[in-house]
Formats: C-alpha cells, structure tokens, sequence
C-alpha cells in the first residue's frame, strides 16, 4: 500500500475489509477464483463492471464505481471512492498477500492506464513475485 490509513475511521476499515477477507476469500487460492470472490464484492455494493479480461497471467476487471461523485463538494473528487472505501480494499490486500501469497492491486483511476475510460476504474490480481 503506498498511502497508508490514517485516522481511527480509516484503520477501522482495513481492519474490517482484513477480517471480512477470511469469510469473502475462504477457499480461493488462485487469482481466477479470488477474482471471481471480488467481483461478486463489488456487484455486491452496486459497482457496474465494464470489461474483464486476463493480461500476462493478471485478472484485471474494469468497473464504474456509483459513489464516485458522492461527498465531492465538500471534500473533494472521488472522496467516497478513492478515501474511504479504498480502505477496506487495503484490508482485502494485506489478507491476500500474507494468506495467499496473491498481489492484489486495489481500484485505481483509469485516467493515465490507457486501456479503460477516464470515468472508470481498474483492479488486478496476479501471483506475488
């Protein structure tokens, strides 16, 4: 994780999305069937996947995440998203690289990938090292 979580909020959830991930990723071992287990997450909480597809043995999925936009005026662009509930992402990724030796690179913005559109965003999961 490059931007660590601050606050008790944040902490609060990783520490959820870590515990949730024993539950969400029980039995799923290899990057198609944790793959599998996150996209049934993000439908889960009304996320529209786009597009899915496997680059140099990484399962990438490209979604457009509803709350983008949600709390944007007060405290900025992306706020929901990308501040909050990132955090329980960065839960999913400890569980994964410390039980399951996976890389799981939480959503990101699809502005400078160049493989999806600039309103979406992108996930991959691959096999560490």
């Amino acid at each position: 994780m490059t931007d660590e979580p601050t606050g008790i909020v944040e902490r609060g959830l990783h520490a959820f999305g870590y515990v949730a991930a024993f539950v969400l990723f029980a039995g799923a071992h290899t990057p198609p069937e944790v793959v599998a287990r996150l996209r049934w997450a993000y439908r889960t909480v009304g996320v529209e996947i786009t597009d899915t597809a496997t680059v140099d043995d990484r399962e990438l999925t490209v979604f457009r995440c509803p709350y983008r936009r949600l709390g944007a005026d007060r405290w900025g662009a992306k706020w929901l998203c990308h501040e909050k509930l990132d955090r329980v992402d960065d839960g999913y990724v400890t569980f994964l690289a410390r039980h399951r030796d996976l890389d799981y690179q939480r959503p990101r913005d699809c502005d400078s990938a160049g493989f999806c559109d600039a309103e979406s965003c992108y996930s991959s999961v691959t096999t560490m090292g």
